[in-house]
């Protein structure tokens, strides 16, 4: 078994046959790779559903049930019953090209790879220009770790399962928002040597149900802000190169005067005030400030420096 491809599922009756069709039109053979779909407590009819649209596909599947516990969970679970010798992540929304799995293993094997990092798009127009992407010609994990906290983008992965076993690396459980960019970080971080998939692509759909679109925006800005800080700190206990953390907390200011703006339009009851007086604000204004942000960013943390000091 060459590739276990997870796909975790809640309330996908809508979406679910999207992923489904395209792993049964896969190049790679279907003895070379399995579904293994983790419903992660759906109560609609997405495991019926999906055990139809199963009944007639070569690859082997199964569908571990269980109670609702959030998509990093079922995701972890997911690796749990994996028996591939690669681990590949695919959303219950979104598609594959026919070439993929072949492509990117093809890719990983012949490089030696821990894991293949391939272009994240929303239309195959935008292929062409991603291969300028400050990652496309880096080839170890601390160089696309830079690469990519410089520009961060939307990345798919597929993991050698023995890199992911003796590196520890699982998804972090309880995140509500940038679970992705969480694990890629840490995955990157232990690599030694990454596979940059440029000629295939992972197509990723838009649509009014999926989790980017309906959760709620002041919600996601603070995940997202816990979410980095959380980060810089590992990066910093593992030893990380120093321009891995400058660029790490880079995005940690950003992502708390992201916050801080959400929070000035919603003014949820003393939220904006309390986070306002925080000291994870005055650093991440005194670091604007210091110029280690772009213009755009020290003017926006340079007027709720202004905010601080008339409620001061």
């Amino acid at each position: 078994m060459k590739v276990s491809v997870i796909v975790p599922m809640y309330n996908a009756e809508r979406t679910i046959a999207v992923p489904l069709l395209s792993l049964a039109h896969q190049t790679l053979p279907p003895e070379s790779f399995e579904l293994v779909l983790v419903d992660d407590g759906s109560t609609d009819r997405s495991v019926s559903k999906a055990r139809k649209l199963l009944e007639s596909v070569s690859y082997r599947w199964e569908i571990p049930e269980g109670a609702r516990r959030g998509v990093s969970a079922a995701r972890n679970k997911g690796i749990d019953h994996a028996q591939g010798e690669h681990v590949f992540f695919l959303d219950a929304d979104d598609s594959l090209p026919p070439d993929f799995l072949a492509t990117v293993l093809e890719g990983i094997e012949r490089e030696g790879a821990d894991l293949a990092w391939i272009w994240k798009i929303t239309n195959p127009a935008e292929f062409q220009a991603l291969r300028k992407h400050p990652m496309a010609l880096k080839r170890s994990g601390v160089e696309c770790l830079d690469g990519f906290l410089k520009k961060p983008r939307n990345a798919q992965v597929m993991v050698r399962r023995s890199f992911l076993d003796s590196s520890c690396v699982r998804y972090t459980e309880g995140l509500a928002y940038g679970e992705d960019f969480d694990f890629f970080v840490r995955l990157l971080l232990e690599a030694l040597r990454v596979h940059v998939e440029d000629r295939t692509f992972y197509l990723y759909r838009r649509h009014p149900f999926q989790v980017t679109r309906t959760i709620d925006r002041l919600e996601a800005r603070k995940a997202t802000d816990e979410a980095f800080r959380r980060l810089s700190g590992f990066l910093a206990e593992k030893g990380a190169p120093g321009e891995i953390l400058f660029e790490m907390k880079r995005n940690e200011a950003r992502a708390r005067i992201n916050l801080l703006r959400e929070a000035w339009k919603r003014r949820p009851e003393g939220y904006f005030d309390a986070l306002l007086e925080s000291p994870e604000t005055e650093e991440a204004i005194r670091f604007a400030g210091q110029g280690k942000l772009s213009v755009k960013w020290q003017m926006r943390a340079a007027m709720l420096d202004l905010a601080r000091v008339m409620k001061g």
